[in-house]
């Protein structure tokens, strides 16, 4: 798994929407984060790049905030 802090914004955008992926962090508010899903698209709010991502096998469509701590994913094929 990557850390998404390794990448410029340019970079996340590239790798991730259009992408199924699997998301993991260990933050305060989200302990034990773990989803797997599709990157539909992408917003900025303040500093941080938000991904809208339609999850697998919910079909819920959540925001994952490129700021949680220590947030991890994998592009899965």
């Amino acid at each position: 798994m990557e850390l998404v802090k390794k990448y410029n914004f340019t970079q996340l955008i590239k790798l991730l929407v259009g992408k199924k992926v699997k998301m993991k962090s260990n933050c305060e508010f989200f302990p034990n984060f773990n989803i797997t899903g599709k990157v539909l698209s992408y917003y900025i709010k303040g500093p941080e790049i938000v991904f809208k991502v339609k999850t697998n096998p919910s079909q819920k469509i959540i925001d994952v905030g490129s700021n949680m701590k220590n947030l991890q994913f994998e592009i899965i094929k």
